[in-house]
């Protein structure tokens, strides 16, 4: 698909969009790794996600890629001007008329608050010289809107990824995944083993109860190896993600009587806070305990993102459509002040 777009056009972007956890940056990956194009990851969680860092981190790649000799201007990152230039420059000395490929992954993922109003996201050019293509990924249009406006010369394709003619490919590369994770783990196969289950059962009904969402399947075998966890039946899986993220919701006893404020406190500022945040920071913007905070961060441990930054150790949401899930809660959204 990506491939047939830049045979049939000179320039343009290409844009590949679906749900959270379908599998659009392991498509995007998987093209960096087969062409060794230039890349940039979006990472909400890592607070890698502004024009600044974006257009720093491509300015250089072009540069070293395609050894220019630029001066670089004090404005590079608070406009496209410079990496146009740049791309220009790429275009030109290309070797064998070979395109320049830039792919850019999670634009739903981006901080916009620091650009211009009425600036395209990560001040993308609204028009490319021959030979230069960006290949994009983000979450379907209804669900996020993606400010990129192009010009009537630059040619711009939207694959969407949950249309009804790739379902089926959807639901081979997802049995793919599982084989080869059955494959790749012997506590996955002891597992199995100690279910009574065949591995082509195995197969057919956890692909059934994924919905052909990756980020499901990330999460069920993580519980699968976690030896604490040997209670855990493929009969009691709840169908699709939003369905295992509300099951997590009530096992964590965030639908008790009377209500865990201090737990619910906690999880708002996880989700209100795009940079990680130690369980310090936590436990004073919430007036919470320490001791409790760290507990609550152990019982979510598997949908935090954990690093080391400053000496100190943080946490951030793991994905962004458990944030959405999140967000999604009145409780959530009533701890933060919101009317609902």
């Amino acid at each position: 698909m990506i491939d047939e777009f830049i045979a049939k056009n000179s320039k343009g972007y290409f844009t590949i969009e679906a749900d959270p956890g379908v599998g659009k940056s392991a498509i995007i990956a998987k093209y960096v790794q087969n062409t060794g194009c230039i890349a940039y990851f979006n990472l909400r969680s890592g607070g890698v996600n502004k024009a600044k860092d974006f257009l720093e981190h491509i300015c250089l790649e072009l540069i070293q890629r395609y050894e220019l000799n630029p001066s670089w201007p004090s404005n590079a990152t608070e406009n496209n001007y410079f990496l146009s230039s740049l791309l220009q420059q790429a275009s030109d000395r290309s070797v064998n008329s070979k395109p320049v490929v830039i792919a850019v992954d999670a634009l739903d993922e981006v901080d916009t608050s620091s650009q211009a109003q009425g600036s395209n996201i990560l001040y993308l050019p609204k028009h490319l010289p021959e030979k230069v293509f960006f290949i994009l990924a983000h979450r379907k249009v209804e669900q996020v809107k993606i400010p990129l406006e192009l010009d009537s010369e630059t040619p711009h394709q939207s694959f969407d990824l949950m249309a009804k003619e790739y379902c089926d490919q959807s639901f081979k590369d997802v049995n793919t995944y599982i084989t080869n994770r059955i494959q790749e783990s012997q506590l996955v196969i002891n597992w199995i083993t100690s279910k009574k289950l065949t591995v082509e059962e195995f197969i057919e009904q956890l692909s059934f109860k994924s919905e052909s969402n990756f980020m499901y399947l990330v999460y069920v075998f993580k519980d699968i190896e976690q030896r604490d966890r040997q209670d855990f039946s493929l009969k009691n899986l709840p169908q699709g993600l939003k369905g295992y993220y509300e099951k997590h919701w009530n096992l964590m006893g965030m639908n008790a009587q009377p209500e865990p404020l201090d737990k619910i406190t906690i999880v708002s500022i996880l989700v209100s806070i795009d940079q990680p945040i130690s369980c310090h920071s936590i436990a004073q913007e919430s007036a919470v305990e320490e001791l409790t905070v760290n507990k609550v961060l152990k019982d979510w441990k598997q949908f935090l993102h954990k690093q080391h930054l400053e000496k100190k150790v943080c946490y951030s949401i793991y994905h962004n459509s458990f944030r959405d899930f999140l967000n999604s809660k009145d409780e959530v959204r009533i701890a933060r002040g919101e009317a609902i």
